[in-house]
C-alpha cells in the first residue's frame, strides 16, 4: 500500500511505501527555514506539508 502526501516545497503529490519509513520528525526545511514534517526513508528525508500527527497516523493505519 502506498500513502499519498504533499511535498513541502512544490505541493506535488508523492506516494510513499510505509515499509521503508525509518522515522518521522519535525524540523526546518534547509532551503526556507520553515518548520515542517520530515519522513525519513531508508535512502533520505522527504519534507511534507501534512501535520506530524497526520503523517504518523497514516503510517500506523497502513500497518493494520
Amino acid at each position: 500500500m502506498l500513502i499519498q502526501y504533499h511535498e513541502f516545497q512544490t505541493g506535488d503529490v508523492i506516494s510513499i511505501n510505509p515499509n521503508h519509513v525509518v522515522c518521522v520528525f519535525l524540523g526546518k526545511d534547509p532551503k526556507t527555514q520553515e518548520k515542517t514534517t520530515f519522513i525519513n526513508m531508508i535512502n533520505g528525508n522527504i519534507a511534507v506539508s501534512e501535520d506530524y500527527y497526520v503523517v504518523v497516523e497514516r503510517i500506523g493505519l497502513s500497518k493494520l
